[in-house]
């Protein structure tokens, strides 16, 4: 479990990434308002499932709402005497976390699974889910992996789905700071995307990530913050 001190840590860099993100998103707003007077039309109703009024709180459905399951890996476990460049690396605890999550949120329905690999390895052996659909980096020409996005993951999903996309309601798995991003960024690619409600994710770092900046918060959380900003533009 997390301790007292790490979790007081977490609170405190999340607390203080809210107000420098507060402060950036009020001075744009100032500047908005100074170079143009005209009126503001009123903005459009927000549709179901995609109200991302702040950065945040990210918007919730029911598991059982959705049409796919859309699922984004956290850091890996590099095993020794292996070049990181080259492999993709071992699953780890924190997304082994996050396939028992797109399990609990797809429960007995037989609704399609894209998941990053090493959320996917997971899922198949483990849990026997065979017909999940595996979101893999690419190569350079060296045989180097290419880093594969939060956006090239989406980007992925959206391109399998094709037309699909219009009418699918994508419930979102993914790392608890996270989330936000992951969900915004699926929609962005025309899905209807949530976090299922009711299902627990993931939100203890590891410590032994092959992927440093998912090791604390410290890492990570500034540029997940930065990240949210860029999707407000």
């Amino acid at each position: 479990m997390t301790s007292k001190r790490t979790a007081g840590s977490v609170r405190s860099i999340r607390a203080a990434m809210t107000v420098v993100c507060t402060a950036v998103l009020g001075t744009a707003a100032g500047l908005g308002a100074i170079a143009s007077a005209a009126p503001v039309p009123p903005a459009a109703a927000p549709v179901a499932g995609q109200g991302f009024s702040d950065l945040w709180t990210v918007p919730t459905a029911p598991a059982d709402t959705a049409t796919l399951i859309v699922a984004y890996s956290f850091g890996n476990r590099i095993p020794a005497g292996v070049d990181p460049a080259r492999t993709v690396g071992e699953p780890g605890p924190v997304n082994e976390a996050l396939a028992a999550a797109v399990v609990a949120t797809r429960g007995t329905r037989d609704i399609p699974v894209y998941a990053q690999t090493e959320i996917a390895e997971v899922l198949k052996s483990r849990y026997g889910m065979n017909d999940v659909i595996s979101i893999d980096p690419e190569r350079a020409a060296d045989g180097t992996l290419v880093y594969l996005s939060t956006d090239g993951v989406a980007a992925q999903v959206a391109a399998l789905r094709g037309t699909a996309v219009a009418t699918d309601s994508a419930a979102v798995v993914a790392f608890e700071d996270h989330q936000w991003r992951a969900t915004k960024t699926t929609a962005k690619h025309g899905f209807l995307a949530f976090a299922p409600e009711g299902v627990a994710m993931p939100d203890q770092y590891d410590p032994q990530s092959g992927q440093t900046w998912t090791t604390s918060p410290l890492l990570y959380l500034p540029t997940d913050y930065l990240g949210r900003l860029a999707l407000l533009k």
